[in-house]
């Protein structure tokens, strides 16, 4: 008569075990590339955003000029009435917040800065290179505030990118603003 075997416990670790150990520990070491993966997200969140601004004010702009928009509100950019947010009321409000900027920031409800040389004018007799929107802390003169890698810009022509360098006038703004500054000091 045949003994059943036995079933013992095998010794050691199967190839799948290995493999998904092997697996999670790579996961853990390569963090930086789902940090990669985050900013790409937000980064196209960001643009598809910045594009949809861009259809709001075309269809503004069918009967009127561009918005008479502060380029960015004194007071609080939910009621002031240059705000674009408020000037754009019939768009969502996460449209004006880039994913980028700094919670604090995302909290007033609008992160852009808006081109006020733009106001009044015709989509027809802006340049399609001229920028309408770009990320607030692009225009920030304080060396101590962290800056973005890269900012989102909204262009007269309707594109949007990510840049790592702000526009010339942008640059040129905020070099004045840092010399204004030193200046007093």
């Amino acid at each position: 008569m045949l003994k059943p075997r036995s079933r013992r416990k095998p010794l050691g670790f199967t190839l799948v075990e290995i493999l998904a150990v092997t697996g999670i520990v790579s996961g853990l070491s390569s963090h930086q590339d789902f940090r990669y993966a985050i900013n790409l997200a937000n980064q196209v969140k960001g643009l598809h955003n910045l594009r949809q601004i861009h259809t709001l004010l075309q269809i503004r702009c069918l009967t009127e000029g561009y918005p008479d928009a502060a380029f960015y509100p004194k007071d609080d950019p939910k009621k002031d009435p240059k705000s674009i947010l408020r000037l754009l009321s019939d768009a969502p409000a996460e449209l004006f917040v880039s994913p980028f900027a700094p919670p604090a920031l995302q909290k007033k409800g609008l992160t852009y800065a808006w081109n006020d040389t733009v106001n009044g004018k015709s989509p027809d007799a802006v340049p399609g290179t001229t920028w309408l929107l770009i990320d607030l802390a692009a225009c920030v003169a304080d060396p101590k505030v962290e800056k973005p890698s890269k900012y989102l810009v909204l262009y007269a022509s309707g594109k949007a990118e990510a840049v790592a360098t702000p526009p010339d006038d942008v640059v040129r703004a905020v070099k004045e603003a840092e010399a204004k500054a030193k200046e007093k000091k």
